[in-house]
């Protein structure tokens, strides 16, 4: 095959938007519309949805529609990235609190990172994310020797971070950074991208993580269980396909369960505030209430994300965000005042 001059590379990558991009339009003009009309609001002027932990794999709550309601739908699936895209698909903006409320959204702060590192053992970690430092930023100062990272190299020190968590294979993260290099204008080699996860390697003891994982599945056969006790039988014949999906089940789950246990105590705890919770959307909690009560909800409530528990004879703890706004798709950092 004769080799392509740059010309002819542009060329062919023109002729190539230009076909599929109408195609990719068109798609997210379907996905938009078919929102729309799942949001549809009934007669009360709500969009009703039902939360249930049967059939989640990590015990989190799943969102679905209910015979029981005429307007009803998952809304957990209200999709924020290709809202990124248009306005036009920003699908939130139509959820609105009551009249003289404002929204309140609670989000654990990095607890998938902060739980891996206490999972792992690497105690240097998870008080550094508990403190506020920009992990990738540090990983990208080690990955590219330099002091001010640039945002392409710090994102793609985030790509490489999450996927090392379970064991993604460099092969797998140089996919996943160069589906992106048309926007980006870089791309990475697999070479590279192995250098990069060495270091990363180096810096955490995710390594003796996964073989103690490995392990214990082999010992348990397949049996793994999270800090609370909660009990996942894993059955995929692969082994690395196993340890993969019981590396993500030690944080996934644990997340799910301090939701829980949230939602459980606000009830039980402060009953007057439980009907200003609207909707749980995976580790986030969404509230309405007047503005002269915010600073009231986030005082009772933030214990509650912060309460203490035990992880591999560590009391641990995770942050939470607070954000506010005048609807689900404008919701703005809060920090109430001390």
């Amino acid at each position: 095959m004769p080799k392509l001059s740059m010309r002819d590379v542009h060329e062919r990558r023109a002729i190539t938007r230009r076909i599929v991009e109408p195609l990719v339009q068109g798609k997210r003009d379907r996905t938009a519309i078919s929102g729309y009309e799942r949001i549809t609001p009934g007669p009360d002027g709500r969009v009703h949805t039902v939360l249930s932990p049967v059939g989640t794999s990590t015990f989190r709550q799943s969102s679905s529609a209910s015979p029981l309601f005429g307007a009803s739908t998952n809304l957990q699936n209200m999709s924020k990235k290709i809202a990124r895209l248009d306005p036009l698909y920003q699908l939130r903006d139509c959820f609105l609190p009551d009249e003289g409320c404002v929204l309140v959204a609670g989000d654990y702060k990095a607890a998938e990172a902060v739980l891996v590192a206490a999972y792992a053992k690497d105690w240097v970690f998870y008080e550094q994310l508990l403190s506020d430092v920009d992990i990738h930023t540090e990983h990208a100062r080690h990955f590219f020797d330099v002091d001010t990272p640039t945002p392409f190299q710090r994102d793609l020190a985030k790509t490489l971070t999450y996927l090392s968590f379970y064991g993604g294979s460099p092969f797998t993260a140089t996919e996943r950074i160069n589906k992106d290099a048309d926007t980006t204008g870089v791309r990475v080699t697999v070479e590279e991208v192995t250098r990069l996860r060495a270091i990363l390697l180096q810096l955490h003891p995710l390594e003796a993580w996964w073989a103690a994982t490995r392990a214990e599945l082999v010992r348990t056969g397949g049996i793994l269980h999270n800090c609370f006790g909660f009990r996942r039988v894993f059955r995929d014949p692969d082994p690395d396909y196993r340890l993969k999906d019981g590396l993500a089940f030690y944080p996934q789950s644990t997340v799910a369960w301090l939701i829980n246990w949230i939602i459980t105590d606000l009830y039980a705890l402060h009953p007057a505030l439980s009907p200003a919770l609207l909707l749980q959307v995976h580790d986030e909690l969404l509230f309405q209430t007047p503005p002269d009560q915010v600073d009231a909800l986030i005082t009772a409530v933030t214990p509650l994300y912060r309460r203490p528990f035990l992880l591999n004879g560590h009391q641990v703890h995770l942050n939470v965000e607070w954000k506010i706004g005048p609807s689900w798709g404008q919701l703005y950092p809060y920090t109430p005042p001390q």
